[in-house]
Parts: structure tokens; sequence; C-alpha cells
């Protein structure tokens, strides 16, 4: 039976349904289908990206620093950072490239760390040669001579996510890291489950430059110190269907817990304990103003209180474990306690009023 080769449009619906990592390898080895690698669409299950290092799926691309002694004294093995010819760690500072992507505030502008104490070793054989440094892709017989770790983990995030104008979804993406060598793309991605490790609007502004907002996400989630920073909306919070936080357990609740009541998402969780002693006031936060129908805070708290014994003018109908109070003419706010898979939450709703 004669064979024939797939039309452009053919190669795309083929590719669309490869796993991903096998579908990068097959581009990698075959430079005619890259085209059609790039337009077609892409889904990814997962997406986590780490300090010279990340996560397709259960794949993982790692780099590192391979010191070799070319005397052939001493061996090295690999390290997973990187380190400038006077053996001091390059920070985030020393690294940023044009066109990187800064999460937080990065450090003092140095670029060098702490020295590495395992590579003070000096060849002392007559006529040694020189200990180099090399950087070796795990997995692959590739070593890279005069390349630092993050150009490298640069080129390839570049090959495999830059550049493509296909539809492509991230289903969860999990960014912790300082700074990220994200690649020029000409169509954003759409991310369902996004994690971005400690909160700050610095983070909240470049997510928002590097996804797409045609599709709102899933869910957000954060960690956050209500003792020493204050939360405030954010158009990507807004758009979040869900957004989950998670606060410093070293520290009790400060006032900036009642900050909560500004985030305008549908659904917000709090997955660490708030102590009953804030409950009355988290209630009274909430009563301030009018809030839209469907929206809906959840917070997880170890202990309760009696609701019956709150008295405010907004009161419908109170028991010990719910209390519906007034919100406007036409919704509702509904604050109860509720156990889900053995935990207690203090759930407050706003819900349309019958009438």
């Amino acid at each position: 039976m004669e064979s024939k080769p797939l039309s452009f449009d053919d190669s795309e619906t083929v590719l669309t349904y490869m796993e991903p990592n096998f579908r990068f390898n097959l581009a990698l080895k075959i430079p005619l289908i890259r085209t059609a690698e790039k337009a077609a669409s892409l889904i990814i299950n997962r997406l986590e990206l780490h300090d010279n290092r990340f996560l397709v799926n259960d794949t993982e691309y790692s780099v590192r620093v391979l010191r070799g002694c070319q005397a052939k004294i001493k061996s090295y093995g690999t390290k997973e950072y990187d380190f400038d010819n006077n053996v001091f760690e390059i920070d985030y500072d020393g690294r940023i490239q044009p066109g990187d992507i800064i999460f937080a505030e990065l450090g003092t502008g140095c670029g060098t760390g702490s020295k590495s104490e395992e590579f003070k070793h000096v060849c002392h054989k007559k006529s040694s040669l020189p200990c180099n440094h090399f950087i070796h892709l795990i997995d692959s017989e590739s070593t890279y001579m005069y390349m630092k770790m993050y150009v490298l983990v640069k080129r390839l995030l570049a090959f495999l996510f830059g550049n493509r104008n296909g539809k492509w979804t991230i289903e969860n993406l999990n960014l912790k890291e300082k700074m990220l060598p994200w690649p020029a793309n000409r169509r954003k991605p759409i991310a369902l489950n996004v994690e971005i490790g400690d909160y700050s609007q610095l983070k909240l502004d470049t997510l928002q430059s590097i996804i797409g907002s045609s599709v709102p996400s899933t869910s957000l989630e954060m960690s956050f110190s209500f003792l020493y920073k204050s939360l405030s909306d954010h158009p990507i919070l807004e758009s979040a269907e869900n957004v989950i936080i998670s606060n410093d357990l070293s520290h009790p609740p400060h006032r900036a817990l009642f900050d909560l009541f500004s985030i305008e998402t549908q659904n917000v969780s709090i997955t660490t304990e708030v102590p009953a002693a804030y409950h009355e006031r988290l209630i009274s936060k909430l009563m301030e103003k009018t809030r839209p129908i469907g929206v809906r805070y959840s917070i997880l708290t170890g202990s309760k209180i009696n609701l019956t014994t709150i008295n405010r003018p907004e009161e419908l109908e109170k028991s010990k474990d719910c209390i519906k109070l007034a919100m406007g003419s036409e919704a509702v706010a509904v604050v109860q306690y509720k156990a889900i898979n053995s935990k207690t939450w203090l759930n407050m709703e706003i819900v349309s009023r019958e009438i």
C-alpha cells in the first residue's frame, strides 16, 4: 500500500492529540513539523516552573552544572545552581536578561551570592589542566560549554512554548519562582488553575501579562501574610471563579484579614484556621456595604461562636449555627457554620431575597 504524506491540516490534528512531551521531542527531531506543532492546539495538564527546572505533566526538564577536573584527580558531580568563575553562586539579580519576567523584589542587585565550599579545591598536580564548568541537560548526552544554566533554561522554554499561534491551555499552572524566563508568544495560554505562592500586586500584574483573559481562571491559589501585607482587589482576582488563600501560620490573623472583603471574586476561601474571636467582626465587615448576589466567603475555623448572641438591625432570623441578615431590599446575607470533610467552615453567602 502506497504511503502518502500528511497534509498541514492533518498534521495539526495528529499533533493536537499527542502527549505534549512526545510531541515536543518529535518536533525537536523533525524540523519539518515545527510550524505545524506551533499552530496545533496544545493542552497541558500541569506546568510547574522552578529554578533551573520545570515539569510538563509527569516529565521533568532539569538542568545541572557539571564541574569537571581535567586533571582527573577530583570528582565534583552535578549542582543545581549557577556560579561564576570565582565559584560564587549567581543570584537572581545576576541572571536577569532582557524579556525576563520579574515576580518579586529580587535582592541587592550585586548579582552574586555565597561562595560554594564544595568547589574550593585547587588542583596541585604539576602541569594540571584547569577545572572547567559545564552545563549538563539531565537525561541527555548533550554538554553545553560556556553557557549559564538560566540561558539554557530560557532557550528550552522558548523552544517548547515560544511563538505559539495555536490555542493552548494549561489546566494547572504553578508559578512560585521570583523570576521567569518566559518566552515571547503570539498567543497567550489559557490557565485554568493557577498557584502563585506568596501574594503581591506585582505577581498579579505579571500573571495578567502572560496568560490569556478570554477564559477566566477556575481557581487562583496564593499564600498571604495578614500580619505584614494588605490585600486589595485586582482584575486577575475579579476574573477568577475561585480565590483560595492560605495565610502565614506563624502569626495570628491581623486587621488585614478584613481586606478579604475588598475582593470581588465569586468565591473566596481561607484554608487556614481563623479563631472564633474574629467571627463577629468578620460579619460586621461583610455588612458594611451591599454585595452582589452569588458572592461567597468560606473561612476555615477550629471553633464556633453561638450566632444567637449577635444582635444586628438587619436580622431576619437566627439560630445557634446560622444567621440571616437583610442586605438591601433584594438580597440576604446567610452566615452559617458547616462541617465539610470533618472540618468546620464559616460560610458567608449573598443570596436572592424571597419576597
